[in-house]
């Protein structure tokens, strides 16, 4: 029987790969609940909701180096160009794949205390606009930002799927770090690879596996894989 990675490395993963993209992030973003006083409780306050990772993209971002401009993963940043783009990220482990609490039973105030958060609202009606929209639809944007929830998992959930959340399979994350970002040094004609040393233990083994230009790439998307998703 297969052993099902822990969320916390799963976690871990989804945030580099979004910080591969150009992204910031936040990890374990409390969205804390003192307006409540049902949720006291030996003195302490229990948070509305925890967030695994809040990450944000500037307007105009690029990773070059030399004449290689680094590749991004098409369907993460692709209509973002010119604006803020703020994902409200869960990584889902085993065959977990439903959202949260807090968006399954439409909680506003959670969902309003992580845009006043991220701070592109200047009003509070532009804040309560802007999480309608992500409770409604899971996706809100304008001229200036836009805002996705999306949850990282094995596999997707057709019903959420089917009502708006985006989606995004460890499967196809690992398919293109080998393929098209473990490759694109190659295609450069610069090297197989840059120096990662000072990267988190599992990324690193997950890119010497990219790399290894020894081994078919089939057998090093499969192995990647197996890295991330196994205890």
């Amino acid at each position: 029987m297969q052993e099902h990675a822990s969320s916390k490395k799963l976690e871990e993963f989804t945030r580099w790969f979004l910080r591969f993209n150009g992204y910031f992030s936040i990890e374990n973003f409390i969205v804390h609940a003192a307006d409540d006083p049902m949720r006291i409780s030996g003195g302490v306050v229990a948070p509305h909701t925890e967030t695994d990772t809040l990450a944000i993209r500037m307007p105009y971002s690029k990773e070059i180096t030399g004449r290689l401009k680094i590749a991004n993963y098409t369907p993460l940043v692709e209509g973002s160009d010119g604006r803020m783009d703020v994902i409200i990220a869960e990584s889902k482990s085993g065959g977990e794949n439903r959202p949260n609490k807090v968006w399954r039973e439409k909680e506003q105030r959670a969902v309003e205390y992580i845009t006043r958060f991220v701070g592109l609202c200047e009003t509070e009606e532009e804040i309560g606009k802007v999480s309608c929209g992500l409770l409604s639809k899971y996706f809100y944007e304008n001229e200036r930002a836009r805002y996705r929830y999306i949850i990282f998992s094995e596999e997707p959930n057709a019903h959420y799927r089917d009502k708006g959340i985006g989606y995004m399979t460890y499967e196809d994350l690992v398919r293109f770090l080998v393929s098209v970002r473990g490759e694109c040094w190659v295609t450069a004609n610069i090297g197989v690879a840059s120096v990662h040393d000072q990267w988190n233990p599992l990324i690193k083994e997950v890119f010497e596996i990219a790399n290894d230009q020894s081994r078919p790439i089939d057998e090093r998307r499969k192995e990647a894989l197996r890295k991330i998703l196994e205890d």
